[in-house]
């Protein structure tokens, strides 16, 4: 074994190559990201099932961005089970996701689906343009090609957003093949770095620009709690889950 591959990681930095030539897109949504922050707007970022772990990601978290609304639907998260499944098929929900958010014109809002294929995630994308965010979609590529809509609309999330970045997994997510089963999903770990690559990105333009970021320190750091206190203070809009900071 201590001579052998280790096949999951050559797969993931195999896709990470990919990413790397991806390089002109994804400059392009931090820098959508980036006039977001500096207008006082925010960055949301929303995925169901195990998506929704990219929005946890990019939120309040050490060297993540203060100005990031995450958009967290219990009962579309992965501990709710056969349920969640179940309701991120339903046609009609998407609107009622988004309407509860603080979304307005100029915000950049992140959608994360591997397939693309359901109904709330292309209604919530669909939701955010209409008040006026940049949307942009985490998928594979591949996945949503190789597949059809669900619900009554051949919609997928690829149709509805700004700009698409391809998380480069393979059809069916399952990286390695070991007899007749396959393991090792690789969509959340595609979708967490193309994330945070976005964060430090849109972090270098802001300085770039001469803007001192608002980014979060650790939470196990001296004085952290301060400063985190008075980078919340600062937004001109707070996200949702922050407002007990201002509370």
């Amino acid at each position: 074994m201590a001579n052998e591959t280790l096949e999951y990681v050559a797969e993931v930095r195999r896709r990470l190559d990919e990413v790397e030539k991806d390089r002109d897109a994804l400059t392009l949504a931090a820098r959508w990201c980036a006039d977001a922050v500096m207008s006082g707007g925010l960055v949301h970022v929303f995925g169901a099932g195990h998506s929704h772990m990219a929005a946890e990601e990019a939120f309040h978290r050490a060297g993540g961005l203060v100005a990031v609304n995450a958009v967290l639907v219990e009962w579309l998260m992965v501990h709710s089970g056969r349920r969640a499944s179940l309701l991120e098929r339903l046609p009609g929900l998407g609107e009622a996701i988004v309407s509860t958010e603080p979304v307005e014109r100029g915000d950049v809002f992140f959608v994360v689906s591997n397939s693309g294929r359901n109904p709330v995630p292309v209604e919530v994308a669909e939701a955010a343009k209409a008040r006026g965010a940049k949307v942009v979609a985490v998928v594979s590529r591949e996945h949503s090609a190789n597949v059809t809509a669900r619900g009554d609309r051949d919609v997928k999330l690829p149709d509805v957003a700004d700009l698409v970045l391809d998380n480069h997994v393979s059809l069916g997510d399952a990286a390695v093949a070991v007899g007749e089963a396959r393991a090792g999903g690789l969509s959340n770990v595609m979708a967490l770095v193309i994330i945070q690559t976005i964060v430090v990105e849109t972090v270098k333009l802001l300085v770039s620009r001469g803007v001192e970021p608002a980014v979060f320190k650790s939470a196990n750091v001296d004085g952290a709690d301060q400063w985190n206190r008075e980078q919340v203070a600062k937004l001109k809009r707070v996200p949702t889950l922050l407002r007990y900071w201002t509370a």
